[in-house]
């Protein structure tokens, strides 16, 4: 009879256990979130006038480092200045703050541009952001776009904003960096700050060079040449580094970008998988055409058309030329994009094309579209911050009520077995007796 008992409360014990587990299951709780947003201090500018864009990064956590790429239209605006964390130009900008103390939760960059030419133009990221919290943790991010509209020539002189501090006296002369790090291939020697000359080699398909840096002094300014629109054959990069005094260094760099058949001959020596592949983009006519042993012009979504679970729009830099792509919602820096293109045989569709195989196939999307379908839980993007209070708060009354369903089970347990340790005792002294 007892142990019909204890199998019972064994038995009730587990099935909580398996409710626990559902219910919990219902919970969603996420990490740290950050929202990017973009602002333009005025929204048309007359062409020959310099404007603003602040960048400001707010989180739920303390923000520890940023790394993000922002684009803009190079035919209509120039970057001038940005501050430290800040690199390249021709359309693509690099924002790259490695350490910033982790100690607050909304860090500004802003960004100064001068109005070159007519047109309505949008600034905003390219691909996803990378946002780490205090303990070096990666955050889920969402940005949005601004848009600029430029007008006319100005009516008065209008002066372009200099990168170059003023010097004084006081100044620091300290124009060395501590850091350079490239976006294609390996300096050669490896970066150290008093060595003042390097070679690099960079495949066929290499069309510009980014740098990530630190400089020595932080209110030294760095300035690139020559790292855009790379020509086959010999090139030569300028790094100069101009110190608070106004004293400047110069980093020069050596870069030779390889024919096509260079290009094979290497990954053929080193093994690689890709050497039937030719990746190519390029701009015709205001339109963008991508090749990989077929070619396929990429064109807007027509409105009838569903655009696959799970993936959101957002604008991306392929081989220097800014191209629309969708990616996923809840995983910005997936190896996988999706385009929407024009075959040669006149049939439209989405593509899927491969971050670091550098191919595209035709995009079937039966499992992604299952993976990705509305049963998927809230995204942390989606989630505001009172509903994600209100999760951790079941969570924890959740917790609660399993723990003391525990302790009162376990209670329960060494009570029987008390039980049965005295009515054992109990037969053995009758035993006696008789």
């Amino acid at each position: 009879m007892k142990t019909g008992k204890l199998r019972g409360i064994i038995v009730l014990f587990a099935l909580i256990t398996v409710m626990g587990h559902f219910m919990m299951s219902d919970v969603n709780v996420y990490a740290s979130s950050a929202m990017i947003e973009l602002a333009v201090n005025e929204s048309e500018i007359a062409v020959g006038n310099s404007f603003n864009v602040i960048m400001t990064v707010s989180a739920t956590d303390d923000i520890k480092s940023v790394d993000m790429y922002v684009t803009y239209d190079a035919a209509t605006m120039t970057y001038v200045s940005g501050g430290k964390y800040v690199s390249g130009s021709d359309g693509l900008l690099h924002i790259q703050a490695p350490d910033l103390g982790g100690d607050k939760n909304k860090v500004k960059f802003s960004l100064q541009f001068n109005a070159i030419a007519k047109g309505d133009s949008a600034i905003g990221l390219s691909d996803s952001a990378k946002v780490t919290d205090s303990s070096g943790t990666g955050m889920s991010t969402s940005s949005n776009r601004v848009s600029v509209s430029i007008k006319g020539e100005a009516s008065g002189d209008s002066v372009a904003a200099t990168a170059i501090p003023t010097a004084t006296p006081e100044a620091s002369g300290e124009n060395r960096l501590e850091s350079l790090l490239v976006s294609s291939g390996n300096l050669e020697p490896a970066f150290a700050p008093r060595v003042k000359k390097y070679s690099l080699t960079v495949d066929n398909n290499t069309d510009a060079l980014y740098f990530s840096y630190k400089t020595k002094d932080k209110d030294a300014v760095v300035q690139f040449s020559g790292n855009e629109n790379l020509i086959m054959g010999n090139n030569k990069v300028k790094v100069i580094v101009t110190a608070p005094n106004g004293k400047k260094r110069t980093y020069t760099i050596k870069v030779k970008k390889e024919t096509a058949e260079e290009t094979k001959a290497r990954l053929l020596a080193e093994g690689g998988s890709n050497l039937g592949i030719e990746m190519s983009v390029r701009e015709e006519n205001g339109e963008v055409y991508i090749n990989n042993d077929y070619e396929y012009k990429i064109v807007n979504v027509e409105d009838d058309v569903k655009i696959p679970a799970g993936y959101v729009k957002t604008t991306v830099r392929l081989y220097g030329i800014n191209i629309t792509a969708y990616t996923m919602a809840n995983d910005l820096d997936n190896e996988f994009l999706l385009l929407y293109c024009l075959n040669g045989n006149g049939d439209k569709g989405f593509y899927q094309y491969d971050r670091i195989e550098k191919s595209i196939q035709r995009y079937t999307g039966d499992l992604i579209d299952r993976v990705n379908s509305s049963d998927i839980p809230q995204s942390a993007e989606s989630m505001t911050q009172e509903q994600y209070e209100t999760n951790l708060g079941r969570l924890a009354i959740i917790v609660a009520i399993l723990a003391a369903i525990c302790v009162l089970m376990i209670s329960c347990l060494i009570s029987m077995a008390i039980k049965l340790l005295k009515s054992k005792s109990s037969r053995t002294e009758d035993e006696l007796d008789f």
